[in-house]
């Protein structure tokens, strides 16, 4: 078993240090804690930045026009940004995070043309339109229906937990709707659509502020459609294929999502440990402490056990193995984990450790919420129960 790092993946892990030190510490100091405060020019800034040091289409196959250097290089990007706060709300990087579907790498060069290399080589966004009011983790719930009228597919539902997309620097080029085409066949009735935006066919019904503002889970909106028009060629691979494309691209996002959390819950560690020394309380530092040494063992253990869950999904994903049960299990432990190192740093701060300024409010906030978005924990616990009740049978 081989932990070392290839010369590619070295090289782009030191890349995004160096968009840490050279991008992202000059603004820290202005950076507000929310990203929606911050002035237009300079995020689109950092957008472009982030483009420009090649962190767009990592894992994207080099014949789709990406980089073709796999998840785990992906995952080593995501783990190393979230070292400096100004990336801590994730919605200047979304784009990245957020590849084009995969589904995406095989289809007709005019869908790429449109909806591929856009979101690669522009500065770019889609939004996803999985979730409901009645379907979330349960994906195969999905009640919007798109019926087939000659060269058209006429689409109405309410979609839920999206980005809303009034914000200027991520307004959706496209949105990636999942809709049900045949209700008779369950999940396999379902089907993906890319639709055009802004359309008259769509519209936003209300929009969310969550427990982390000021982050890419901070906002989130209702989007209906309303007898909305989609060309026929907009459909997305293959009719009934709609479930299948969706688990494909959510455990890719639930493997990076883990390593990210790993890289938020080792800021947190950092901060925990520099405190710590430099307190002094009853005459000594917190770090001779037993009971503040034992958080920070602690934590250090949930740590490393994120990273390396995350690491070896990414390299199951890459090696192009079955990783659901594990990518599940990255998606029900690490968000858990995460929430108790940065509750750990909150507590050896003290009182501050709730400043807004200090960041951990933010951070938890955006961890707790990822033990419910892109499938929830009990959901991914299911998912881990069926595999190992296949694989010991």
């Amino acid at each position: 078993m081989d932990f070392e790092l290839s010369k590619e993946q070295r090289e782009i892990q030191g890349r995004a240090g160096a968009f840490v030190e050279e991008v992202c510490r000059p603004l820290e100091a202005t950076w507000g804690v929310s990203d929606y405060e911050v002035p237009h020019d300079v995020f689109m800034n950092v957008v472009r930045k982030f483009r420009e040091y090649g962190f767009r289409g990592l894992a994207v196959p080099k014949e789709a026009g990406g980089q073709g250097l796999g998840t785990v290089a992906k995952c080593l990007v995501y783990e190393e940004i979230v070292k400096s706060p100004v990336m801590h709300g994730l919605l200047a990087t979304w784009s990245g995070f957020l590849d084009p579907h995969p589904a995406l790498h095989d289809a007709p060069e005019w869908q790429k043309e449109t909806y591929l290399y856009p979101i690669l080589k522009e500065d770019k966004f889609y939004h996803i339109n999985i979730s409901e009011p009645g379907a979330g983790s349960d994906a195969a719930g999905i009640a919007t229906t798109a019926v087939r009228d000659g060269d058209t597919y006429i689409i109405n539902g309410i979609k839920r937990w999206a980005p809303p997309p009034n914000h200027p620097g991520i307004t959706p080029k496209y949105l990636l709707c999942y809709a049900v085409t045949d209700a008779s066949k369950g999940y396999e009735g379902i089907s993906l659509f890319l639709v055009d935006y802004p359309n008259p066919g769509v519209k936003v019904l209300r929009e969310y502020e969550t427990m982390a503002p000021g982050t890419y889970l901070g906002r989130s909106c209702d989007y209906e459609y309303k007898n909305c028009v989609v060309p026929a060629k907009n459909l997305l691979g293959h009719e009934g294929m709609g479930f299948r494309y969706m688990m494909d691209q959510l455990n890719r996002n639930r493997t990076v999502i883990g390593a990210r959390l790993g890289g938020t819950a080792r800021w947190a560690q950092a901060q925990a440990v520099k405190r710590a020394k430099e307190r002094i309380t009853f005459g000594e530092p917190l770090a001779e402490r037993q009971a503040v040494q034992w958080m920070l063992a602690e934590s250090e253990m949930d740590v490393e056990q994120i990273r390396l869950m995350a690491y070896k999904t990414a390299w199951m994903l890459d090696k192009g193995l079955d990783a659901r049960k594990e990518a599940a299990m990255v998606k029900c432990f690490a968000p858990v984990a995460a929430c108790r190192v940065i509750d750990r740093a909150i507590q050896i701060h003290g009182g501050l450790g709730v400043l807004k300024e200090n960041r951990f409010g933010q951070l938890y906030f955006q961890s707790r919420i990822a033990q419910i978005a892109e499938g929830s924990t009990e959901v991914m616990k299911m998912t881990i129960a069926r595999e190992a009740l296949r694989s010991y049978a």
